[in-house]
């Protein structure tokens, strides 16, 4: 399986969340802060075959910035990550135990949106330079 642009930067995104990971079977991906006060979701393009527990995703996420376009392998205990065109290029990443990663047990139902709003891309850049600036968080 190859991880689209869009899945990977769901998984950075994901890791300035928490730093652990279980990834269910199917297309859905989902989050929780360490403190459970975070949740998030994401619904991706890939079916993931099987649970998948990562307990550092910022190493996994380093991992397959080893290869130019790496193909993920699912198995048992482990993810054989390969070279598209030379597999003799691998690396195999092992799960964590689930028990010792945070994750939701059940998504919360969110009330209706009371505010709506649309911020570009630069503003938005703008803002986190500034917060920056004056160590806002």
């Amino acid at each position: 399986m190859k991880l689209s642009n869009y899945t990977t930067s769901v998984l950075k995104n994901f890791a300035t969340i928490n730093q652990n990971l279980v990834i269910k079977e199917g297309n859905t991906i989902t989050t929780m802060s360490a403190m459970k006060n975070i949740v998030a979701k994401a619904d991706v393009e890939e079916t993931f075959p099987q649970e998948v527990a990562i307990y550092d995703l910022n190493e996994f996420l380093a991992s397959m910035s080893l290869f130019t376009s790496p193909v993920l392998e699912f198995s048992e205990n482990h993810v054989m990550i390969t070279e598209e065109n030379n597999s003799s290029n691998s690396l195999k990443y092992f799960y964590s135990d689930p028990s010792v990663v945070t994750s939701p047990s059940k998504m919360i139902t969110m009330p209706s949106q009371e505010v709506t709003f649309t911020m570009s891309n630069d503003d938005l850049s703008k803002l986190k330079r500034a917060a920056g600036v004056i160590g806002a968080p």
